[in-house]
Parts: structure tokens; C-alpha cells; sequence
């Protein structure tokens, strides 16, 4: 009996899939992670770490960077537009980004500093921690007198360290989704150089990550973002079966330390979140794409956590984690209802004033070429009419008229005069015949 399985293609639409979901979950994973991390001091105690060496914040992100690849490829190509692409992205991470900067450095920050509140405010760390942090140049600048007495010292809010190579994903993105708008033609070739690219990113000696360079990071992140985006571009042809699970769950086992590893992760966990993303829960996915907690949840968790450590010093992982949740989760649910929501709502505003600031009224696919000839169309060309037509918006006021006969002196002619008088008659008719048809058809 044969089987008739789904493809990715089936499930893009957000109503099919349990994407948003997903990530929801994957923000609470890197909550829970964190929380070893943070009341120990120690990352190695993380259940997770002894076996697949990464933690399971660090498997959390992974997948967050595969579906990333997926939905922002998405995002692109259905957009068309560079400026609507970037609009997007923008408005879906600094609004959110910069009310949790703003909050934390001006009013957590004086809250638990170690120091007398004059001396925080004289100190320009709190500046620097938010130029830099909305910036993205760094995700650990600390605060003035800030958690300085917790396992992981002066740490703020480490989370957000992931989000300037998401950004730079997007901008690869961008790059490679303009180009192949550009040369629609050649969009297989680019794909089959994206795959190699992604398959060999990793294929070198391993090192532990907690070692790896500004380099070994962007080749990390490249690589989970790209094979979502691989995905994206193989819809039509990416068969989602359960039982494709086994043999790539194989495959990762066996490469973990090995020079494979970061690959097969990829694929595993990847092809996995795609079966999972294809599930039926109904009531599920209709709450997450109606309310998606899970930005908030991953910016807002890493200070809330550190000032429960700082206020309970021996808080264990367990109860660090169940608190946690109950602070960080309504407030995720104020910052998508009174900030990510709304902000999203302004990008078709947004982006109609890049366009006007920019001269460009139309997506750049959709333009109209600059070098169009200056031809009329047939309808509205000038057709030349007699003198003695009548404006069409008086003719419907007259009454049916003939055309005037043709007035001629009575005189005796010669037989040569009289042929070309008939040749005139002749040539009058065929030029009074239309202007008569045109005035029978306006009355």
C-alpha cells in the first residue's frame, strides 16, 4: 500500500503549521537552561551538556535559527521588496529590543545596583550598556554595581548576544533573495551553491563551544539559518515523513564530536521541528499565531532571573525556573500586546514613507521601466475629426442631422470639366460619409 506524504509547501501557510508555537517552546527551553547555568555559575551541570555537548539553551537556539530560515525566506519571497523585507524585520525586533534595554538599564538596574543610586546615574556604564545592547555589538555589557554578587557575575541579560547574528543572517538573506529575483532563472544554481556551502560551513576539527571564535559563531549560526532556508527553497520537493526521523537521529548521535556534528544537528533537529511544526493541534496553533510570547520571553528571562539570584541568594535551578516563569510570562504578554503588536501593524505605513523617501512607489520587481516610450495608447491618440464636428456632449441634445449637400454653381461645362466636377462629387462622398456616421451613432 503506498503512501502519500505532505511537503513542507503544504504547511507554509500559518494556519497549517505549529510554528509559533515551536518557538514559544524553545523560549521557555533556553529559560529553563539558563537556569542551571545561572544559580550554579556552572554550565556543564546542565542535564543536557554531558551528552550532545551543547546545552539544551544551545539546541533551543538552533532550532530557533532553522525556523528563522524558513519563515524569513518566506517573508522575502512572498514580499518581493527589499524595503518591505527590512521594514519587517526591523519592527519585529528593536521595538521589543529597546523597551527591555530602557527598562532594564532605568529601572532594574537602580533597583539592584550595589551602590547608592547617585553613583549609578554618574556613572555612564548605564549609557554605555544601552548603546551598545540596541546596537547589537554586544550582548554583555554590564550595569554599574549590577549583580555583582550572583554565581555568573556582572552578567545582565546574555541572551541578547544571538540577536547581531540574526541580524546578519537577514542581511545574507537579503543578499541572496535579491539576487535571485535578479536572475530568476539561475535561482537552482544559487540553491545548489547555498547547499554546498551549508554542507561543508563545519567540516573541520571540532572544538568545544565554549571556544569558539567571533568566526566559528557566524559560521554557526549561518549554518542552522541557511539549512532553514534550504528548506524554504526545497518546499515542493521536501517529503515530511516520521519515518525519515530514525536514520537522521542515527546520523547525530554518532557524529557528536566529531567533525559532523554541528551538520547532522542541524539536519536532525531541523527535519524534526518540521514534523513537529506539521502536527495537528488546532487550538494550540490559533492561540500562538494570535499571541506569540516567545520574543518577549527570550529577552525579558535572563534579568528576571539574575535579580531572583540576586534577591534569594541558593535559589536552586527548579525554583529559580518556576518563578521565573511566573514574572517573565505576563510580562511577555504586555510587551506583545502593547508593544510587538502594535509595531508590527505599522509596517505597511512604514513602508509606504521608506518608498516615498526613497522615490521608489512600487516594490522593486514591480517597477515600471524609467526608458517606457512616450507612446499614447490607441484609445487615447488624437483622431483627426472634420471642422464642422460637433462636441460629443452637445450632440445628444440635436436632433438626427444630414450632412449638408455639397453646393455647386450652375454653369455650362465642357465635357473635361464636367469628369473632374463628378470626380469631386466622388471624393467629397467618401470624405462626408464617416462624418455623417459619427454624428448618426452620438445622437
Amino acid at each position: 500500500m503506498r503512501h502519500t506524504y505532505p511537503v513542507l509547501a503544504d504547511i507554509l501557510p500559518p494556519e497549517r503549521n505549529n510554528f509559533a508555537a515551536i518557538r514559544l517552546a524553545m523560549a521557555l527551553a533556553v529559560l529553563v537552561s539558563h537556569s542551571w547555568w545561572l544559580a550554579t555559575g556552572q554550565s556543564a551541570l546542565e542535564p543536557l551538556y554531558a551528552w550532545t555537548h551543547h546545552s539544551l539553551g544551545e539546541h533551543a537556539v538552533q532550532v530557533f535559527f532553522f525556523l528563522s530560515g524558513v519563515v524569513v525566506a518566506q517573508s522575502l519571497f512572498k514580499s518581493g521588496s527589499l524595503i518591505d523585507f527590512v521594514a519587517a524585520r526591523a519592527l519585529r525586533i528593536f521595538p521589543a529590543l529597546i523597551a527591555c534595554v530602557l527598562l532594564t538599564a532605568l529601572v532594574l538596574g537602580p533597583l539592584v545596583t550595589a551602590g547608592s543610586l547617585e553613583a549609578y546615574f554618574a556613572d555612564r556604564g548605564w549609557l554605555t550598556y544601552i548603546a551598545k545592547t540596541i546596537a547589537l555589538t554586544t550582548g554583555s555589557a554590564p550595569l554599574p554595581g549590577v549583580f555583582a554578587d550572583v554565581p555568573v557575575k556582572g552578567l545582565v541579560n546574555l541572551s541578547l548576544w544571538t540577536l547581531k547574528y540574526e541580524v546578519l543572517c537577514y542581511a545574507l538573506l537579503a543578499g541572496f533573495g535579491l539576487a535571485a529575483l535578479r536572475w530568476p532563472q539561475r535561482r537552482g544554481l544559487m540553491t545548489a551553491a547555498l547547499a554546498l556551502i551549508v554542507a561543508g560551513i563545519f567540516v573541520g576539527t571540532p572544538k568545544p563551544v565554549t571556544g569558539y571564535s567571533t568566526l566559528d559563531n557566524v559560521r554557526y549560526f549561518i549554518l542552522f539559518f541557511g539549512m532553514g532556508t534550504l528548506a524554504y527553497l526545497l518546499r515542493s520537493r521536501l517529503v515530511l515523513a516520521w519515518v525519515a526521523l530514525a536514520p537522521l537521529f542515527a546520523a547525530f548521535v554518532l557524529a557528536i564530536g566529531t567533525r559532523f556534528a554541528e551538520v547532522t544537528s542541524a539536519l536532525f533537529l531541523g527535519y524534526a521541528t518540521l514534523m513537529l511544526a506539521s502536527l495537528s493541534l488546532p487550538r494550540l496553533r490559533s492561540f500562538t499565531n494570535q499571541q506569540d510570547y516567545s520574543f518577549g520571553v527570550y529577552i525579558l528571562a535572563c534579568p528576571v532571573q539574575q535579580a531572583l539570584i540576586h534577591l534569594r541568594p541558593g535559589i536552586g535551578p527548579v525554583e529559580l525556573t518556576l518563578v521565573a516563569l511566573g514574572i517573565v510570562l505576563p510580562l511577555s504578554v504586555f510587551s506583545w500586546t502593547h508593544i510587538e503588536r502594535p509595531a508590527m501593524q505599522l509596517r505597511k505605513r512604514v513602508v509606504a514613507w521608506l518608498r516615498r523617501r526613497s522615490g521608489l512607489s512600487l516594490p522593486a520587481t514591480h517597477r515600471v521601466p524609467a526608458a517606457a516610450p512616450a507612446v499614447p495608447p490607441p484609445a487615447a491618440r488624437a483622431v483627426p475629426t472634420p471642422k464642422a464636428m460637433l462636441p460629443a456632449t452637445s450632440l445628444s441634445a440635436l436632433q438626427p442631422l444630414a450632412p449638408p449637400a455639397p453646393a455647386y454653381r450652375t454653369s455650362t461645362v465642357s465635357t473635361p470639366d464636367l469628369l473632374q466636377t463628378l470626380l469631386q462629387q466622388r471624393r467629397h462622398k467618401a470624405v462626408t460619409r464617416p462624418y455623417a456616421t459619427t454624428v448618426r451613432a452620438g445622437a
